[in-house]
């Protein structure tokens, strides 16, 4: 009987293994200096841990929750975001109430497979726990520019905006909605009841140009929160860091209470543009019964982020590396020995076990992409020294055996 993966999944291998290490590594690198530390946290939660937490109102919640009862009827679901889970570990093990941590693993929601979205896809983040400084939240942006930069992202672009608004806000925007109800579709007229500010963030072109006079969170913030957004907007400019302002731009999650940020690409499309995005949310530790803590983090979809890297690529060559041993079969002892030699000073090094040709193993090498195949016949046995083709330029040397670590490393 013949298996295939289910729909919204894939199976990740090759090249694109590759690139999702380079991410990884990437973010590894950018956490550790910025001082955070790894968690790791259940694929499987409480059901209500993530009603409460994005909120129930949410798309999330209402449609895209993959959640069922257990042997022991608990309502259980399989995580669709990381930070709740983040916050109800930072809660549960009393971690220390100023706390940096980040975490990467898969994530599940039932939403429609598109180029970059998957039913199950691999998240890294970041969450600052006791913080409420707008530094802090310039630096988790620096942060996130950084692991981005490092990764390989050239097409990105910062959007921001602040959600601290005042409190009738929400009543004035209903009220301007409620006149244009006529011109909204449906998502639009339920969020409406639920948390209208989304309403603000569709992307139907007609829902666009209804909202397009409505009230603007930032012409509507509190004292304290204008203040802080000012602040940020400055420490940013100071850092280097460009950005563009988006009122409208409220993030698909309810525990936002203050700065958001999205970091966007030109390369997948505008409906799949986010590849990396966050923002402050002060209450969230409170509403899961821990002491009320400040708090802002950021998410990012690593399919989407390899999307990008390899739309980057596309047209231009794979980069070369490594080296492949071909050799005449009577000299297997000896190219196995070079083998473990080159690995051993860390070069990646390639070779067949079976006994082919010259040419099929040649063939294997471009097929590898090495940068150098190193090439053992009787000529080289009977001299101990080895062939080496570049075969970025197709130059050919002989050297010693135990220049040849020295030789690969410096990749000429």
């Amino acid at each position: 009987m013949k298996f295939s993966r289910l729909r919204g999944v894939k199976d990740v291998f090759g090249d694109e293994t590759e690139i999702w290490e380079k991410i990884s590594s990437a973010a590894r690198k950018m956490f550790s200096l910025y001082g955070y530390s790894n968690i790791i946290t259940p694929v499987i939660e409480d059901v209500n841990l993530f009603a409460r937490g994005i909120g129930e109102g949410t798309d999330i919640v209402l449609k895209e929750m993959y959640d069922f009862k257990d042997k022991g009827d608990r309502h259980i679901v399989m995580r669709p975001e990381g930070t709740a889970s983040v916050v109800r570990a930072y809660i549960e093990n009393s971690l220390p109430p100023k706390s940096d941590l980040y975490y990467y693993g898969p994530m599940f929601r039932y939403e429609r497979p598109q180029k970059g979205r998957f039913r199950e896809f691999f998240q890294i983040g970041a969450e600052s726990f006791g913080d409420p400084s707008p530094f802090k939240d310039a630096e988790v942006i620096k942060l996130a520019e950084g692991l981005l930069k490092e990764a390989g992202i050239q097409d990105r672009a910062l959007v921001i905006n602040n959600l601290g608004a005042k409190k009738d806000y929400r009543y004035n925007l209903v009220k301007f909605l409620e006149e244009r109800k006529e011109h909204l579709c449906g998502d639009c007229l339920k969020k409406m009841e639920r948390a209208p500010v989304r309403v603000l963030d569709c992307k139907n072109e007609k829902c666009k140009e209804a909202v397009k006079n409505a009230p603007l969170i930032t012409d509507n913030l509190t004292p304290e929160a204008a203040a802080h957004y000012a602040e940020v907007k400055r420490l940013l400019t100071e850092c280097g860091i460009k950005f563009t302002e988006d009122p409208k731009m409220v993030r698909g999650l309810d525990y936002y209470t203050g700065t958001v940020f999205e970091f966007t690409t030109s390369i997948l499309g505008p409906q799949q543009n986010t590849i990396l995005a966050g923002g402050r949310y002060d209450n969230l530790v409170a509403e899961f019964g821990g002491k009320s803590t400040p708090a802002t983090g950021f998410a990012m979809g690593l399919e989407r982020a390899a999307e990008v890297i390899k739309s980057q690529q596309t047209g231009a060559a794979d980069e070369m590396s490594g080296a492949f041993i071909v050799y005449d079969s009577k000299h297997r002892e000896m190219a196995f020995s070079i083998l473990n030699m080159l690995r051993e000073a860390g070069i990646k090094t390639l070779m067949d076990f079976e006994d082919r040709s010259f040419k099929s193993q040649f063939r294997e090498a471009d097929s590898k992409r090495v940068r150098h195949v190193i090439v053992i016949g009787d000529t080289e046995a009977q001299a101990k020294r080895l062939a080496v083709k570049d075969m970025k330029d197709g130059a050919q040397i002989n050297i010693e055996i135990n220049e040849a670590a020295a030789y690969l490393k410096a990749g000429k």
